[in-house]
């Protein structure tokens, strides 16, 4: 068994909902999907899911969980699949997308394990049922450092970019075929 790792804490971390809470103050209605970003020194994944059951909500806070990263052209897509609760979904994301204020980009160097935060809130009244902090793995952790680097250093069109997203969905009959041609596929620790 391998030590824990010990995450740098950032400067300045705004105050998250708790378990129980609304997500947000400006919504307390969601449409059903998943919202994907790096920001505030940690890869966050937010899964919107109408009125999950506690079944679900139990499985995302102690299931093993697997993520992949996929890429073509200016989209990238965060896999991800939580043991017994769902199977393999996908998140589109372009660092381009994140507010200016809030965009930053990893700088983990090799060796370092990422923070993944997954968050599950029910999307029909905005409360925050479930949260889970794991450990990406190091080289997954490396792969999403290079992608969202790469992004940001290229010029961005939302056009060219949700041309992207459409045509990896037509091209893959659902997330297990992206799963299976992604460029890592790694179990998260934690």
């Amino acid at each position: 068994m391998t030590a824990p790792h010990i995450f740098a804490r950032p400067d300045f971390l705004p105050k998250e909902p708790a378990i129980g809470e609304r997500w947000s103050a400006e919504h307390n209605r969601y449409d059903e999907g998943v919202r994907y970003v790096y920001r505030f020194g940690a890869h966050e994944l937010t899964l919107f899911w109408a009125a999950p059951t506690p079944v679900e909500v139990v499985g995302l806070r102690d299931a093993d969980v697997e993520v992949g990263l996929f890429s073509y052209g200016p989209a990238a897509f965060l896999l991800y699949k939580v043991k017994n609760v769902c199977e393999w979904s996908d998140a589109s994301f372009n660092a381009h997308l994140v507010p200016e204020a809030e965009r930053e980009l990893p700088n983990e160097v090799p060796g370092d394990r990422a923070r993944l935060k997954i968050t599950l809130v029910d999307a029909e009244d905005g409360i925050v049922r479930a949260r889970r902090i794991l450990s990406l793995d190091k080289v997954m952790t490396q792969a999403l450092k290079h992608t969202l680097r790469e992004q940001m250093a290229a010029s961005f069109n939302r056009l060219i970019y949700d041309a992207a997203v459409q045509d990896v969905h037509a091209r893959y009959q659902d997330s297990d075929a992206l799963a299976a041609v992604a460029e890592v596929v790694e179990p998260a620790l934690g």
